[in-house]
């Protein structure tokens, strides 16, 4: 989900931000907060930069149009991205006493991933390694601001955070990580929809259709011969299409896309 990755960088600008506004009010710390400002800006700028393939992945036809349609196109997207930032930034300093809610909301950045994967059918848009690293680094951070009481925040070098040290907050930062863990695992063993009742699933496409397949049908995945007594391992897309349905659900999860004439696919259910 872009809105994961977009939330994921708006975090790390905030804290390079102010980062260098402590090192700014430090002469002595100054060189040593200069360096975690760098790695927050080096991690904004990637975090930036993946925004690109996943537009270019949802919106593939935008890139087959001219250089002048995908400029218009990265500017509407970084102007209103860069745009946002700057207002986030605007509103937070204006809401300093209540910095303890506003990071804890930013904790939420799971949900639009849960939510994309759920909507679109997907259960590997991200790798375990990716999202149970990104969360430990994350909590363990914040669990440092808000949790220890002799930290760098302690009114001896720099003024206490709102609320804390609060265990109670910290308590509400490891219970958030922790739902969005479960709820993302669970998508990836149990399926992407699991948790949605019956009544509010989409319209969902049968890959069972066609029951019946032409001797020397090949599955250009994986290059065999499609055999026609086992017709029921067999899936046949809206394109008409067949191939074995471990080899195409395997590849559903790089591509959401015919093997053979490259059409966007549904997921399968």
């Amino acid at each position: 989900s872009i809105v994961c990755i977009a939330m994921q960088a708006a975090m790390d600008a905030y804290d390079a931000f102010l980062h260098l506004c402590l090192g700014l009010s430090s002469q002595y710390k100054f060189n040593t907060i200069a360096v975690i400002v760098l790695f927050k800006f080096i991690l904004f700028s990637l975090e930036t930069r993946y925004m690109l393939p996943i537009w270019r992945h949802r919106y593939p036809d935008l890139f087959n149009q001219g250089w002048e349609v995908v400029r218009r196109e990265f500017s509407w997207i970084y102007s209103r991205f860069y745009g946002m930032l700057v207002l986030g930034m605007v509103m937070l300093y204006h809401n300093m006493e209540s910095l303890d809610y506003i990071v804890l909301m930013f904790q939420l950045y799971l949900v639009p991933q849960i939510a994309c994967d759920a909507w679109q059918g997907c259960k590997t848009a991200l790798c375990p390694s990716y999202y149970l690293g990104m969360a430990a680094v994350r909590l363990l951070y914040f669990l440092y601001l808000w949790g220890c009481p002799e930290g760098i925040f302690s009114d001896e070098l720099y003024p206490q955070l709102p609320g804390a040290p609060n265990a109670t907050t910290c308590l509400w930062f490891v219970l958030v990580h922790v739902i969005q863990l479960a709820i993302i695992s669970s998508q990836q063993r149990w399926g992407p929809r699991w948790f949605i009742p019956w009544v509010c699933m989409p319209l969902a496409y049968n890959y069972h259709r066609s029951s019946s397949v032409d001797p020397g049908t090949d599955c250009v995945i994986c290059m065999i011969e499609i055999d026609p007594e086992e017709a029921r391992k067999c899936v046949t897309t809206p394109c008409n299409h067949k191939f074995h349905q471990s080899c195409l659900e395997q590849w559903m999860e790089v591509k959401m896309e015919c093997p053979t004439c490259r059409t966007l696919l549904p997921p399968i259910q």
